[in-house]
């Protein structure tokens, strides 16, 4: 009897142990007052809304800034007529105005400089230097079906320039690339034009096309 009255504790403190390693065999228990950590795939469960913050417009797709960009492409050269208007005196200088007309079917744009230089005569040589670009902004033009843009070009009296500097030349007319293309029509307009390089002499100056 004694023996077993030893041993009763014994036997009651292993039943413990065994008890509570039954219990922290498991999912970890939360300490009170403490909630209990989500699981790893409750952390990367995502909503299909709109989240807070930054990230609420990262998703969101930019929007043009000129939504007329995508429905009116820049005009071919085929769509366009090109022609000299009336010139137009100036001080020292003469205003060509080059009109292009939207020839097509559909709405066009137009935005940017000419290309425009003196030859010789139809598919002839330049003669001296192409026109400059004056320093305006250039603005887009929006061309329905026989509307009209304007670009105008400033030719200097190329007499004014001293004749060893400028060697004075015949020129039969002008040679004009609408703005980005790369198709060439000749307009004629006979002067007299530098067929000097020099780059001080400022014969044609050209101003980005505008509305009519």
């Amino acid at each position: 009897m004694n023996k077993m009255r030893i041993l009763s504790p014994v036997l009651l403190l292993a039943s413990a142990m065994v008890m509570t390693a039954c219990a922290t065999d498991g999912a970890p228990v939360s300490e009170p007052g403490q909630a209990q950590a989500p699981s790893t795939a409750a952390r990367s469960t995502t909503t299909t809304g709109p989240t807070a913050g930054a990230d609420a417009t990262s998703t969101v797709p930019p929007t043009s800034a000129d939504p007329t960009a995508a429905d009116n492409p820049n005009c071919a050269a085929a769509e366009l007529s090109v022609s000299l208007a009336t010139p137009r005196g100036a001080a020292g200088s003469t205003e060509l105005p080059i009109e292009f007309t939207n020839i097509g079917d559909r709405t066009c744009r137009l935005v940017g400089y000419p290309g425009v230089s003196y030859v010789s005569s139809r598919g002839g040589a330049r003669v001296g230097q192409a026109a400059v670009r004056s320093e305006s902004d250039p603005v887009p033009v929006e061309l329905v079906p026989g509307a009209v843009a304007v670009a105008t070009v400033k030719a200097a009296v190329v007499e004014n320039y001293p004749a060893d500097a400028c060697v004075p030349t015949a020129v039969s007319g002008i040679d004009v690339y609408s703005p980005n293309t790369t198709e060439v029509v000749y307009l004629a307009y006979p002067t007299t034009g530098c067929s000097s390089v020099d780059p001080s002499i400022t014969q044609l100056a050209v101003q980005p096309v505008e509305a009519e």
